[in-house]
């Protein structure tokens, strides 16, 4: 009976055990926030890259729905990770359409807003070199943003996972799986100055641009930077159209966009200046974007 008892405190004991241990990793993964930092319109967080038994952290890293996949600059992949893996020469595209030859390696893992993701494929790209004062060390491109559901709060400046679409969604925006889109890219279906057009919605853009023959005239003139995977950095003059109206699956707000002769823009493109000071959520299984209220 003795033996009997013990047995039975210890199974008790041992489900109070599992149960307090599903209950922290389920309220850690609640809770696990990473901050993120707004620069130049663009939205940066910390991330880590392990890498044969190295581990680098990377303040400089950007989320990007407008890259397909990861990217790392190179002189950092070499020099900081030590990246010494088997290359895979790849060429790759960019969104005005050029392509550049490159290569790419399989890391242990990377770490970013609290979550792990083993074996990820990164592109080495001379990103300091294109981008220079604007170029970040990493790129956290749609093939691993799509794995969950990412949560960006641009009025507390947080990133977060969640495990189940939440209930309080004000708005739902979808986008449509063109045939022609490269992998992972978002495209909504929309309007700019009462013109139906399809946009491109890329977080890793400086600015919000319409193409060169839109129907938009601009105001005034303005000078800027310009660069890419593709092309070095340089300064043009491009035509500058404010407060434009824009809809998006009857979702309605105002934005500046450039307009450029020579820009290669392909199709109109949205940054995440429309979503400042909002709470929102990508959910690439289902294809659409969810603003958020109040919790």
């Amino acid at each position: 009976m003795v033996m009997m008892k013990k047995m039975f405190i210890a199974k008790r004991d041992f489900l109070h055990l599992v149960v307090g241990l599903f209950v922290f990793f389920q309220a850690a993964t609640v809770m696990a926030q990473s901050q993120i930092r707004i620069k130049n319109h663009l939205m940066y967080v910390d991330a880590s890259v392990f890498n044969s038994g190295l581990c680098s952290t990377i303040h400089e890293t950007i989320i990007d729905t407008g890259a397909s996949v990861c990217i790392i600059d190179s002189t950092y992949a070499v020099d900081s990770c030590q990246f010494k893996d088997e290359r895979v020469n790849a060429s790759m595209g960019n969104t005005m359409g050029k392509n550049i030859n490159t290569s790419y390696v399989y890391v242990d893992s990377i770490a970013f807003g609290g979550v792990v993701y083993t074996k990820v494929r990164c592109y080495l790209v001379d990103l300091v070199g294109k981008l220079q004062q604007f170029a970040p060390k990493f790129i956290v491109g749609g093939e691993v943003l799509k794995k969950d559901l990412w949560c960006y709060d641009l009025k507390e400046n947080t990133l977060q996972r969640y495990m189940t679409v939440p209930k309080n969604v004000v708005a739902t925006i979808k986008w449509e799986n063109y045939a022609d889109a490269a992998l992972n890219h978002i495209f909504f279906e929309g309007k700019i100055g009462g013109k139906e057009t399809r946009i491109f919605f890329d977080t890793g853009s400086l600015l919000n641009a319409v193409t060169s023959n839109f129907d938009l005239t601009p105001t005034e003139s303005i000078k800027l930077p310009s660069a890419n995977i593709a092309d070095k950095l340089t300064y043009k003059e491009v035509g500058l159209c404010k407060n434009i109206p824009v809809e998006i699956s009857n979702y309605n707000f105002n934005l500046d966009f450039v307009k450029s002769k020579n820009s290669g823009v392909k199709e109109p493109c949205l940054n995440a200046d429309f979503l400042q000071g909002k709470k929102w959520v990508l959910d690439y299984k289902r294809r659409r974007l969810l603003i958020l209220g109040s919790d």
